[in-house]
């Protein structure tokens, strides 16, 4: 991204929540907590310093299927930042008695996402049409969960899942390539794994010990890793998506409402149709779903749609926020304009702001440094293809208002669930 004085980097494992069986639930976000607390040659102190002193941004993120250690700095920086978290992935030390502290943490952690109604909500959802599946636990586990894991529970996670070709680091911004690979390669060095080539070749020391490592870079692919392999070692099994419905009553004003049904899986090749389908029926004010139930019934104060894609599945959902006294119009107006855009093949007009809405979005997004490493992550991750700004919007602007209704009926054919969290009401699905 020439021009920009920053850069945003970050090093990403192909291993998440769902990777978990339920005796070590919690033992990624577990992870994601430690690896800020001390390498051996860096103590937790210095680690936070070191982010600190960059004046950028610096977290990580753990989710069902990826977990990410980045940072957003200036260009000048970066050999700094990268050598720090090369280090953090490779070579973390896991101190017992850190872990032990830090189990605290993530304990409050937990008890603050539990008084969110809208964490709640999203994790009742997942809970109740995934059943069993390991996609249905929340990220962080539960408290209870927490309380017992183990110290070797969480050093075992370490030792198989940071290893190739799970591994994949990612860059964007205003250095140029050949510069980022240096950067890789002297980290590399520093953290005790050998040179770039040594390590892609398994003669280096690798990670933990343990092989090759797969450096993803802005050209789209690692060395030794062929494209989409990084999750070739996750043992996945789809699930079964189960309808029904589900409520937590808490003492609160507003009861959150979210219907749904199984989506799409990431990358698949209807991607662009739901999209625009998403856009159209509930991704904004002008959406239908905001129209009808806000601007025009005063119902709900929020309403829209939302998805998650995974590798084998997805879900897709109609969110609103509302009074108990309102939420059965809501659920039942929602699935009106749903079943309207199925029946009725949406205005050219219509279809064609929507476009322009999803094309502006597109472009603007990848103006961000972020937002493009995370796009080069996850094309190498799941190995989807690297489509330019112009390529992506020529994929929406080839979407029909046909494919637009069959999709919706497509997923309106399917069975429903529907999760509430608020105050008790009596809420069926239609």
């Amino acid at each position: 991204m020439p021009g920009l004085a920053s850069e945003t980097i970050g090093i990403w494992v192909a291993a998440g929540s769902r990777d978990e069986s339920a005796e070590t639930a919690g033992s990624t976000h577990f992870l994601e907590h430690m690896l800020f607390k001390g390498t051996g040659s860096r103590d937790a102190k210095t680690i936070a310093a070191a982010f600190d002193r960059t004046g950028g941004d610096s977290n990580a993120i753990t989710a069902k299927e990826l977990t990410c250690y980045y940072s957003r700095c200036l260009v000048t920086d970066l050999p700094n930042i990268t050598g720090l978290l090369v280090d953090m992935v490779s070579n973390s030390q896991l101190d017992v008695e850190e872990f032990e502290r830090e189990r605290g943490v993530i304990i409050e952690e937990l008890a603050m996402s539990a008084d969110d109604p809208g964490d709640v909500l999203f994790d009742d959802f997942d809970s109740l049409v995934f059943g069993s599946h390991s996609l249905a636990r929340p990220v962080g586990a539960t408290k209870d969960q927490i309380r017992v894991l183990g110290h070797h529970t969480v050093i075992d996670h370490y030792q198989s899942t940071y290893i190739p070709p799970r591994l994949v680091i990612a860059a964007a911004g205003g250095a140029t390539h050949e510069e980022v690979l240096a950067m890789v390669d002297d980290a590399l060095a520093e953290a005790g794994l050998g040179s770039r080539a040594d390590v892609w070749s398994g003669a280096g020391n690798g990670v933990h010990g343990a092989g090759p490592v797969g450096t993803g870079d802005s050209n789209g692919g690692a060395a030794s890793v062929a494209k989409g392999s990084h999750l070739a070692g996750a043992a996945r099994v789809r699930p079964d998506f189960q309808a029904g419905v589900s409520h937590t009553v808490k003492d609160i004003e507003q009861l959150g409402i979210l219907l749904g049904c199984e989506g799409l899986p990431e990358g698949d090749d209807d991607r662009f149709i739901y999209s625009v389908m998403l856009t159209m029926l509930g991704g904004g004010m002008s959406s239908r779903l905001f129209q009808s139930v806000r601007e025009e019934r005063g119902l709900a104060y929020a309403v829209n749609c939302v998805a998650s894609q995974f590798t084998d599945t997805g879900t897709f959902g109609i969110y609103a926020g509302c009074t108990a006294e309102n939420a059965q119009a809501v659920v039942d107006l929602a699935v009106s304009e749903w079943d309207r855009l199925a029946q009725e093949t949406p205005s050219q007009f219509e279809l064609d702001e929507i476009v322009s809405q999803l094309s502006g979005s597109m472009v603007l997004g990848l103006e961000s440094s972020a937002a493009r490493m995370n796009r080069l992550a996850r094309s190498e991750i799941f190995g989807l293809p690297l489509e330019s700004p112009m390529d992506l919007i020529e994929r929406v602007r080839s979407v029909t208002a046909e494919d637009v209704s069959e999709m919706a009926g497509r997923l309106l054919s399917r069975p429903k669930a529907l999760a509430l969290v608020g105050p008790a009401a009596e809420v069926e699905l239609p």
